[in-house]
């Protein structure tokens, strides 16, 4: 019985793993975005017979999921596009987050009589903010012009503070039916600012321990741990650990130059692009799997109200592009309409707003009418924004390859600079590196040099034929 036990979790993890790779794999081939098949196999899971249902708690998103998620998306933020970006990002991550969470919370009351009126804001709170992982992993498959990528991300990852503390306001009216907005302002200041200052502490205490390390087993191990400790150390001191962990993030991408040495680099830049993909694949997949428990949990499921309440949601989004940009100074650089439609388009929800709508308490009447009205939105928006948006892009003037017309001319650029002769030197070495490889697999044959040796001169070898410059 115990062995039955533990086989069926192990089985379903396994399964798991296997869709994840699947899915992966045909997101790589379709130009649909992975993450739309990722929920797909995730729902389609939740309902093959004998499986039990899955339910993700809450706090493995909050804690597991999120925090080097965040911090892995932070640190790649460039400091000039930021800096020409910010006020743009401002704008998007408190006015839109606010308008968004006040059309759909008086929608929601006028629709659905059962939320009332705190129900009602409470859905908006959770809704309001966009999700830094959808945004993230679908924007960065398309060919969206970079200004834009950064725009959508850093809206992401700084509107996910603000609209969890509008969350935790919104939760507390609805608990204790009383809600004063002096209060709500005094926390908001104090739970942002000092979320913000303690990233900051967090990442210098860091930069100045690792400025003096420069062996990756423990510089690895020790970034991984880094946005763990942002995290949930500000949420303990009642502070954003959201904003704690993306400003940790952000200062130590900026001064990575002065941080890491080259060989560092190359491994951690390896390692986390192994561990955010794995981390994404799997709570996509979790993702849809929520959708049988939520179901459940729903007596009288509607598909009219989710589809109003994610109407609201495109045509706040895309009223605030076309109108805000006329009236704020640092928007009228924005005058292209289809980058304002791009980013009207773009704004997914996705896990943070789910795992925000299932940490309502049970106490609370219009849970799981709240969860349900999350979750649906949430598929509504992968499947209508998400599937088409490669589609929009080409025909808004974006085709692929375009984004990376500017990378292909700074290689080729470069390698003008690099001498005719220089480069004969790059393919002799070329063929120097092919011919020690071989002479590596004899040693390692005939026993001369031990496995664990061969593989370390492999390595270096590798590093040294990635540094030659592109033919």
């Amino acid at each position: 019985m115990l062995v039955a036990a533990v086989q069926q979790p192990l089985l379903v993890a396994v399964g798991l793993a296997a869709v994840v790779v699947a899915s992966a794999w045909v997101g790589k081939w379709s130009r649909v975005p992975a993450p739309v098949f990722l929920v797909l196999a995730g729902l389609l899971v939740s309902f093959v017979p004998g499986v039990q249902e899955i339910r993700l708690p809450p706090d493995v998103v909050f804690y597991g999921f999120l925090p080097p998620l965040l911090y892995a998306a932070a640190f790649v933020v460039s400091p000039r596009e930021a800096r020409q970006n910010w006020p743009s990002i401002l704008v998007l991550a408190v006015g839109l987050t606010a308008a968004t969470l006040l059309a759909v919370g008086f929608v929601g009351w006028a629709l659905v009589p059962a939320l009332g009126a705190g129900g009602a804001f409470l859905l908006g709170a959770v809704l309001g903010p966009t999700d830094p992982v959808s945004a993230t992993t679908v924007i960065g498959q398309t060919s969206a012009p970079e200004r834009l990528r950064t725009i959508l991300e850093g809206e992401s990852l700084v509107n996910d503070g603000v609209g969890l503390v509008a969350f935790s306001i919104a939760l507390t009216a609805v608990r204790h039916g009383s809600f004063s907005v002096a209060d709500g302002l005094v926390k908001f200041v104090y739970v942002s600012a000092g979320g913000i200052a303690f990233g900051i502490v967090v990442a210098f205490l860091v930069e100045r321990i690792r400025v003096h390390l420069h062996d990756a087993d423990i510089e690895i191990p020790l970034s991984v741990l880094t946005p763990y400790a942002a995290y949930i150390v500000a949420d303990r001191l009642h502070l954003s650990g959201i904003l704690a962990t993306v400003t940790c993030g952000v200062y130590l991408g900026w001064r990575s130059g002065g941080i890491f040495r080259p060989a560092v680099r190359l491994q951690s830049v390896a390692f986390w692009d192994a561990l955010t993909f794995i981390l994404t694949a799997v709570l996509f997949v979790l993702l849809g799997t929520q959708f049988r428990p939520v179901l459940h949990g729903i007596a009288h499921p509607s598909a009219v109200e989710p589809l109003v309440i994610f109407g609201v949601l495109l045509a706040v989004r895309l009223a605030w592009m076309f109108s805000v940009p006329h009236v704020l100074r640092p928007w009228r650089e924005l005058a292209p309409w289809q980058d304002r439609f791009i980013l009207g388009w773009s704004g997914m929800r996705g896990a943070l707003s789910l795992a925000a709508a299932l940490s309502i308490p049970t106490a609370v009447a219009q849970r799981e009418e709240v969860l349900y009205l999350t979750f649906t939105t949430i598929l509504a928006g992968l499947a209508v924004l998400a599937v088409p948006l490669p589609w929009l892009l080409d025909a808004l003037g974006f085709p692929p390859g375009v984004a990376s017309r500017g990378e292909a001319a700074a290689h080729e650029r470069l390698r003008d600079l690099v001498p005719e002769e220089l480069r004969d030197l790059d393919e002799q070495r070329r063929e120097l590196i092919a011919a020690q490889r071989d002479e590596l697999g004899r040693l390692e044959d005939e026993g001369m040099i031990s496995h664990a040796t061969a593989r370390e001169i492999e390595r270096r070898l590798d590093l040294e034929e990635t540094a030659l410059n592109p033919r």
